[in-house]
């Protein structure tokens, strides 16, 4: 059971939640800041116009709705914000977006009605989805998603499976309506998952990387706690630290110098790990914080009440931050593609080229590497920064976006991608050191000892054959923990 309570959500939760099988629920203090923000919110509209309660949206803002109409203009609003378009999304990212949109209600900041949020509470314990489309989000709130999950919420679309939910929502008030779409709840989510499977990926990468190095008979130097000392950033010096202790006493050093696919891992890696905390902590952030346009503050009781109009839903620091975590994996994965290439080089490993059987013109891992220069060309492509987009729209009222929805939606292609790259790495790698005689028990550190044990579950012939399967295999093990050391 995951408690939403408003003020803290761990990421590991959302994607435990996302994953199926496990239900959330709202802790009594959060339903009580919901019922404490909507009369502030009702007080405040009593006095002062509130967009969205008593005007129209966009370039509607202007109009001023008929205070009796309670219900109607909601539900135009609702069923006029939901279209959207393109393949649907996967069910582990709709339920990650209705976990971040409760937590983002339970922080007591839309002043919309606590039924709605149990609703949706009641939504994934059902595992009755609404069905999401790619299309329709410009990094300013996710406004047809989660309209479109209104409207299976009242039981009007039908669910990701075609059923409809019983029990459904009876109307919808229009002072609820705005401050349920006003999130960018399904762009967080598809960070939050991206980021979290990305973490487990680059530290398998380091990993990888150290039994290539070691293949490679690479010099620890690089690595050593004078260079970690001196290192740019604490990222990059904590990556040196870690790799010397991986591959400490794994063989004496071919070479002064080593390639820069060898010698720069701690700067690679390094920036890598520096933009996923970054990240990290951007997001710990959002899944907690009320952004809802306006923010209903205050309370009812004591006189404070208020509403500010705002525009923290213009998500433009996230869309940096993913841009930024994309560019340093697109240039992870030229030093990545070097240390394959160098795996099938005879002068680095001592075997036969393209780690053949023998040196009769067998071709060996040849075409891995091709596999690997179409997955890093994927990583590049989706490294052009989204943040630089922009656009205008409703008459001109909104005259930007961050596009941080695009730049979410690109890191579920880019773990993919880097995911093939670290499984291509890990066969030839592994394959390497097997055909070197190398063991186990000939490493000093625990991870390193795990990750070729890990390695050596590949297949072990080196005749030309498939290799989809290894590959296939590969690719199992690189999204577990530290290459399967809980298992």
């Amino acid at each position: 059971m995951i408690e939403i309570d408003g003020t803290r959500l761990r990421l590991a939760d959302i994607t435990t939640a996302a994953a199926g099988g496990t239900e959330v629920t709202l802790t009594p203090s959060a339903v009580e800041r919901m019922a404490a923000s909507q009369l502030s919110a009702r007080a405040t509209a009593r006095a002062r116009p509130v967009y969205g309660r008593s005007t129209g949206v966009g370039a509607n803002r202007s109009v001023t709705l008929d205070p009796t109409d309670t219900d109607m203009h909601g539900l135009n609003l609702l069923r006029s914000h939901a279209v959207d378009a393109g393949r649907a999304l996967d069910r582990e990212t709709v339920r990650a977006m209705l976990v971040i949109r409760l937590s983002q209600l339970a922080a007591g900041a839309s002043g919309i009605n606590p039924a709605i949020a149990e609703a949706l509470v009641e939504m994934l314990n059902r595992d009755a989805l609404p069905e999401v489309r790619e299309f329709g989000g410009i990094g300013t709130a996710d406004l047809p998603a989660l309209a479109g999950t209104a409207l299976t919420l009242l039981g009007e679309r039908p669910t990701m499976d075609g059923g409809i939910i019983p029990e459904s929502l009876n109307g919808w008030a229009t002072e609820d309506a705005l401050p349920f779409i006003s999130s960018s709840a399904l762009t967080i989510a598809q960070a939050v998952l991206g980021h979290q499977k990305l973490a487990v990926l680059v530290e398998n990468l380091t990993l990888v990387s150290a039994l290539s190095f070691t293949a490679m008979s690479g010099n620890p130097e690089a690595f050593s706690p004078e260079v970690a000392r001196a290192s740019d950033s604490a990222a990059v010096g904590d990556m040196a630290t870690t790799l010397h202790g991986l591959v400490a006493g794994t063989g004496v050093a071919a070479r002064i110098q080593d390639p820069y696919c060898l010698r720069t891992l701690p700067q690679v890696l390094g920036a890598v790990t520096e933009e996923l905390a970054s990240l990290e902590s951007l997001l710990n952030r959002l899944v907690v914080a009320g952004h809802e346009n306006p923010m209903v503050f205050g309370s009812e009781t004591d006189g404070t009440n208020g509403v500010a109009h705002h525009g923290l839903f213009q998500m433009t620091t996230l869309a940096r931050r993913i841009d930024a975590l994309h560019l340093a994996l697109g240039t992870a994965c030229a030093t990545n593609l070097r240390r394959i290439d160098l795996l099938c080089d005879p002068a680095f490993t001592g075997l036969n080229r393209f780690l053949a059987a023998d040196d009769s013109g067998q071709s060996g891992v040849m075409m891995l590497e091709y596999v690997a220069a179409a997955a890093a060309g994927l990583v590049r492509a989706n490294a052009q920064p989204a943040s630089l987009q922009t656009v205008v729209l409703s008459l001109g009222a909104e005259e930007d976006a961050s596009f941080a929805s695009l730049a979410a939606s690109r890191l579920h292609s880019t773990v993919q991608a880097l995911a093939t790259m670290t499984a291509v790495e890990l066969v030839c790698s592994a394959r390497a050191l097997r055909m070197q005689g190398r063991q186990p028990s000939d490493f000093t550190h625990p991870l390193l000892r795990r990750a070729l044990e890990t390695g050596f579950m590949l297949p072990a012939a080196s005749q030309d054959r498939d290799l989809r399967p290894d590959v296939d295999a590969a690719l199992k093990l690189v999204r577990l923990p530290a290459l399967g050391r809980h298992r």
